[in-house]
């Protein structure tokens, strides 16, 4: 299915990835609920656990001269997470129809005990030279590394409509 991404330009939403994890002590407001701040902390962990498999850790991006930097992020809160709640963060990488240096990704985090949506979001990442440059063209192991991460996504799980999106 092709879309616009939050760039404009047209992108492809293919399945998503699994991670599973809990709400931490300390990570509750004084109402109980998982602060908001923790939000970015489970995109962070189910967006390297997912390239991290592919060969793609931010240590190897920097090991190939790149900075890849956060320029977006939205995020929608639609029910609450308590502590110690079991949570899946479901994450997905936008394929572009076209080459661009950026990485868009979206998440869902779904409470494990009854399947309810906690929260979604988006983040874009530029892929640039470690120094600030502009990036030309996506160095050949790193585009190999989002082709294998997309050839898998092909093949997981996918939202439905309702359950898509990320966070407008």
């Amino acid at each position: 299915m092709s879309r616009r991404g939050p760039t404009n330009f047209p992108t492809r939403r293919l399945g998503y990835h699994c991670l599973k994890a809990r709400v931490q002590f300390g990570w509750t407001d004084p109402y109980g609920f998982l602060w908001h701040g923790h939000a970015l902390s489970y995109f962070e962990m189910s967006r390297a656990d997912l390239v991290r498999g592919f060969g793609l850790p931010a240590q190897r991006l920097l090991e190939e001269g790149l900075a890849v930097p956060m320029v977006d992020v939205a995020v929608e809160y639609t029910s609450p997470a308590y502590g110690d709640d079991e949570l899946e963060i479901q994450c997905t990488l936008l394929r572009p129809e076209l080459p661009f240096p950026y990485l868009l990704f979206e998440y869902r985090i779904v409470r494990c005990s009854d399947a309810a949506e906690v929260l979604r979001g988006r983040t874009r990442q530029l892929l640039i030279h470690r120094d600030g440059r502009t990036l030309i063209r996506i160095p050949q192991p790193v585009r190999e590394g989002l082709e294998r991460i997309w050839a898998y996504l092909d093949g997981c799980p996918r939202w439905g409509e309702e359950d898509a999106g990320g966070a407008s």
